[in-house]
């Protein structure tokens, strides 16, 4: 394809490599499908230092699964509001004699510096990062027009980004939504928010030209919120990458079983009522049968310590073996007899993992509220048990995966595949470069 031709897309992806957030597959593979599209794709992210050295959250491996001549620029940003200080921290001599008059001044020239950068509304925390993000964006368009915006979420900044580079420009933008916005995803009630962002999201969905969203239960929140909008929203769901699946492994009758959980562990999984099923039912299991846990301890490094202490020892015949690389996971599912999915909340949680294990040629557990976004996503997909999340069901369902982990056959892998094939990343995502591409194509006619 000549160079001059091709599509030019900027991507506002504020985690993005080397961030490990749980959205940031999903952004890596969203870049990489507009590029073998034939896309020329610029990115537009945070600082590596972010991720770095204030969250202390980042795999710089991931830098591994990007194509190449893919553009990232990186916008400054942070938390920490010690910038706004140093104009006062230079009067020593009034903060050793005024130390309390000090402090009440450097929170208000702080206040007042942070109320500067924010937009009138504010989104979310990370609201500052939209003034300089709208700027490097206009900067990148002017070197090299962008036929289309993209943004994803969350943080819903990068919406407002898009927004205001539209009417700046008038370049055309659509939004990725992973959790809903002004919706609790956990509760499906609405969100604590002030009437100022529910009026600034129906702003920015009437003014994008496509909205898409994980699964159909978001999708229809948001067509009834906004129902002038319903046509835009499509569903381009998460899916798994091929080489992070394993090769089948039949088990043999009397082999210890390992049932494997891969994700970040956060306070919303029902992991105690999992460890104590397992408990249960391990006696029931052959002998040394393991359950082994793969992730992080939470998405910050400060939530490490007391997630940690969720942990059971080994003599419970658990295993944690800290973080799996995406270049491990196959490795790691490759031990595994069931799989287990441990899910929160109702029809709007999906979870990222749900597809990437359902690509496996395994049993599996699913937990989760009867109607879970997560158990929806498996309906079809051979040996699939899900339960509530007590500990009478997780028992059960463990026990009856085991059985059928030892009956498991050739014709159920190659069933388990069918199912699993429409949810391989580019065919997953190939719904956002479709709709964009005809859009790009019908305005420059």
């Amino acid at each position: 394809m000549n160079q001059d031709l091709k599509p030019h897309l900027i991507y506002l992806a504020f985690f993005f490599p080397p961030s490990r957030a749980s959205g940031v597959y999903r952004a890596i593979a969203t870049a990489n499908v507009f590029k073998k599209s034939g896309w020329d794709v610029t990115v537009v992210t945070v600082e590596k230092k972010f991720f770095e050295e204030e969250i202390g959250t980042y795999d710089s491996s991931l830098f591994n699964d990007l194509e190449t001549g893919i553009d990232v620029v990186r916008v400054p940003f942070t938390f920490n509001a010690g910038g706004y200080k140093k104009a006062i921290q230079k009067s020593g001599w009034f903060k050793a004699n005024f130390p309390r008059l000090y402090q009440k001044v450097g929170r208000l020239v702080r206040t007042y510096l942070l109320d500067r950068k924010r937009p009138a509304t504010r989104i979310d925390k990370y609201g500052a990062w939209i003034e300089p993000a709208v700027d490097v964006v206009e900067r990148i368009h002017e070197e090299k027009p962008a036929s289309h915006l993209l943004a994803t979420a969350n943080p819903f900044a990068a919406f407002e980004v898009a927004f205001q580079i539209q009417k700046k420009t008038n370049i055309d933008f659509s939004i990725d939504y992973r959790d809903p916005w002004t919706t609790d995803v956990y509760s499906g009630q609405k969100a604590n928010h002030p009437k100022e962002i529910f009026q600034l999201e129906r702003r920015i969905i009437d003014r994008a030209s496509h909205v898409f969203h994980v699964n159909n239960a978001m999708a229809e929140v948001c067509r009834q919120q906004y129902p002038k909008s319903a046509g835009k929203h499509l569903v381009a769901p998460n899916g798994f990458d091929m080489k992070s699946v394993a090769l089948p492994s039949l088990g043999d009758s009397g082999s210890p079983l390992v049932f494997v959980m891969l994700g970040t562990l956060n306070p919303h999984w029902p992991f105690n009522e999992i460890i104590e099923a397992w408990d249960r039912a391990r006696q029931y299991l052959p002998f040394n049968s393991l359950l082994r846990l793969g992730g992080y301890l939470g998405y910050f490094a400060q939530s490490e310590l007391p997630l940690r202490q969720l942990l059971p020892d080994e003599s419970c015949g658990f295993e944690y073996v800290g973080p799996v690389s995406k270049s491990e996971v196959s490795n790691f599912y490759r031990s595994a007899s069931v799989i287990i999915i441990p899910a929160s909340g109702g029809p709007l949680v999906t979870t990222g993992k749900v597809y990437e294990a359902a690509a496996q040629p395994n049993p599996i557990v699913c937990v989760q509220s009867e109607n879970g976004g997560a158990r929806r996503a498996l309906e079809g997909r051979p040996l699939v048990f899900s339960c509530e999340p007590s500990i009478d069901a997780i028992e059960r369902a463990i026990l009856d995966s085991a059985a059928s982990s030892l009956r498991m056959g050739e014709a159920d892998i190659k069933r388990i595949r069918n199912f699993a094939a429409p949810f391989e990343r580019e065919t997953s995502l190939k719904v956002i470069v479709e709709s964009i591409g005809n859009k790009v194509l019908f305005s420059h006619g």
